[in-house]
Formats: C-alpha cells, sequence, structure tokens
C-alpha cells in the first residue's frame, strides 16, 4: 500500500517534474511497506507518510520531500536495529524539552539514539532548484517534440551539494559540508542521557563514496593510478584543524592534497564529548542499507572493560563496518 502510494505519487508529479530525492528514498519505503503490517510502530510511521502522500503536491513540495525523508529516516532506522536484534522504543515527545528518538535497554543499562537525516545545501531551496531543473528538462523535451523531432533529449541535474564543492577540492568541500551540517543538527538536550549516539542518515545528500573504507583516515586507491586518499566519514568524525585532505586528482603528477582541514570533527570536538560515537545509515545502489560505526577509542576501551553488553550490541548492529579514532578496525574495511 505504501509503496504503490508513494511511486503513484512520483508518477502524477512526473508530468512536471521529477523529484530525485524522492526516487533516491524508494528501497527504503519498500522495506518499510514490507513490514508494516506486522509491527504496530511500523503502521504509525506509515500513517505518518500516508498523511503526507495525501498532500496534492507531493513531489512537487520541496518542504514535504524533506519532511518524508525524516520521517522515513526514522522509521528505517527503527526497522534496520530490529533487523539486528535490537528492539528499539520510541521515546515519546516532550514539550519545551529536547530528547533522543529511541531507547532500548543493554544489559543494566539504556542506550539511545538520535536519527537525523541530513537534508541537501539550501535546504527546501536545495530541493527546489533540483525540481526546476527537472521542469526545465520536461520543458524542453516538449519543444523538440512540438518542432518534430524524432528524438527528443534534454538534461535536468540535482546537486545535493549545491555551490558547495570547489574546483580541485571535492573531498574537502564534502567533509566541509558534512561537518557543518552534523554540527547544526546536534542539540545537548538531546545527548544529556549517557550512551547517547548521533544517527546520520545519509539518504538524500550522499558521502563521497559508499565503501566502508571511508570508515578510514585514509585508503588506498588504484584507480588510474596509485595513491592515499582521505576517508570523508572518519574525518567528519575525527579530523583535527591543519590535516591534509587527500583527494583524488585528474592525473599523475597533480598534487594530491586538495588542501587543510580548518575544522574539528565531531568526536574530536569537546563541544560534543555527550555525543556517545556516530552510527551512519549508507544506501548504496548496488546493496542493501548498512548501518556503519565510528567511536572513541577510549569510550571502546571503556565499554571492553566495564559495559561489555552495550559494546556487543554496538557490534551486532555494525558488524565489521565500524572504527575509531586509531584506525582499529581498518584492516577490515575495504
Amino acid at each position: 500500500m505504501l509503496k504503490k502510494k508513494f511511486q503513484d505519487a512520483l508518477a502524477n508529479a512526473r508530468i512536471a517534474a521529477q523529484d530525485t530525492y524522492l526516487v533516491h528514498l524508494n528501497n527504503a519505503v519498500a522495506a518499510i511497506d514490507a513490514r508494516q503490517a506486522a509491527d504496530p510502530e511500523l503502521q504509525a510511521y506509515a500513517s505518518a507518510l500516508n498523511a503526507l502522500l495525501d498532500d496534492s503536491s507531493f513531489g512537487v513540495n520541496p518542504h514535504l520531500t524533506n519532511k518524508f525523508a525524516q520521517i522515513l529516516g526514522e522509521a528505517h532506522f527503527w526497522l534496520m536495529c530490529l533487523d539486528k536484534g535490537l528492539r528499539l522504543t520510541r521515546i515519546a515527545e516532550v514539550k519545551n524539552k529536547k530528547t533522543p528518538d529511541f531507547s532500548a535497554p543493554v544489559g543494566s543499562q539504556s542506550i539511545y539514539f538520535e536519527v537525523k537525516t541530513l537534508s541537501v545545501v539550501g535546504g527546501d531551496a536545495g530541493i527546489a532548484d533540483a525540481l526546476h531543473s527537472s521542469l526545465d528538462a520536461h520543458i524542453d523535451l516538449e519543444a523538440q517534440q512540438r518542432a518534430g523531432a524524432r528524438v527528443a533529449i534534454a538534461m535536468s541535474e540535482a546537486q545535493p551539494y549545491g555551490d558547495k564543492v570547489k574546483h580541485d577540492q571535492t573531498l574537502l568541500s564534502v567533509i566541509n559540508t558534512l561537518v557543518e551540517k552534523a554540527r547544526g543538527n546536534i542539540k545537548a538536550d538531546q545527548f544529556a542521557m549517557p550512551n547517547t549516539f548521533l544517527v546520520i542518515n545519509l539518504s538524500i545528500i550522499p558521502p563521497f563514496i559508499t565503501e566502508p573504507k571511508a570508515l578510514r583516515p585514509a585508503y588506498p586507491d588504484d584507480y588510474m593510478f596509485p595513491k592515499a586518499v582521505t576517508g570523508d566519514l572518519w574525518t567528519l568524525a575525527f579530523g583535527r584543524t591543519g590535516m591534509p585532505i587527500l583527494g583524488i586528482p585528474e592525473f599523475e603528477g597533480k598534487p594530491c592534497v586538495e588542501g587543510l582541514f580548518d575544522k574539528v570533527g565531531i568526536l574530536a570536538d569537546q563541544e560534543f564529548s555527550a555525543v556517545a560515537g556516530l552510527i551512519f545509515m549508507i544506501h548504496p545502489w548496488q546493496r542493501p542499507s548498512e548501518l556503519w560505526g565510528l567511536f572513541r577509542g577510549a569510550d571502546r576501551t571503556q565499554w571492553e572493560d566495564g559495559n561489555p553488553d552495550l559494546l556487543q550490541q554496538l557490534q551486532a548492529l555494525t558488524g565489521k563496518l565500524w572504527n575509531d579514532c586509531g584506525d582499529t578496525n581498518g584492516w577490515q574495511l575495504q
């Protein structure tokens, strides 16, 4: 029901324009739809999503796209955790008080998660730019067809990073943008409880790569010629001011250093010491969605000694797809 309604809404909107960002959510919608009948929690999320789909402007309304992605991100994370053996409880909202989204008992303690689906650069305006580009392409196609063209071709573009990506600084620009967006989504009250993790859903603004080696400080890359490339997600978590960012130059002999990182990663910044770790929701085209984790090395040592149930649960969520500030698990990340 939800999947068909979503696809019908996109098909109706496609007459005028196609929202590329909504298309990227199709697999997550299908996952919720396939399981909602068996679980009241998913039914509640599906009901909220259905209400948005009932709006006649869905598919061409940037605000509804962002709202749909946010609700879907929470529902999808809840389902992914359930599939890993962890049943979450949604925390009821309290007026004038910020709380995490979910909690779950782990041994004698609890674990908490705050889910943030990062939007594109510019938010609603950035999505609107992609819709306008799609509309212009439709108008161009119709003009070509009216002129008698046997084959009509037009192009539209969606730029989740907008004008933030600079020439010869692609990777540095991606890292800076993700750091800024993540920092802007952290509210201190939501991390007041111990063991509260920030979940970053990258469903409509993708990382630089969707391979687990992004969790490493740097990784070897042999495409065209051997080089080292900075891991964008590791730097988001643990980057330090002045670190060189190694990108992918266009040809051999061109400098690999795109620039120096001028920020501090989330888990390296004392301001965000209450954030217990980062969980990423990654959505590769060629694989099912995955949960990746980045944790401080000192915290992992503390969990091993004093809270093994918590560590075991985190490992159940991420499997081998985790790392820490010391690249302890880098040997397993390809």
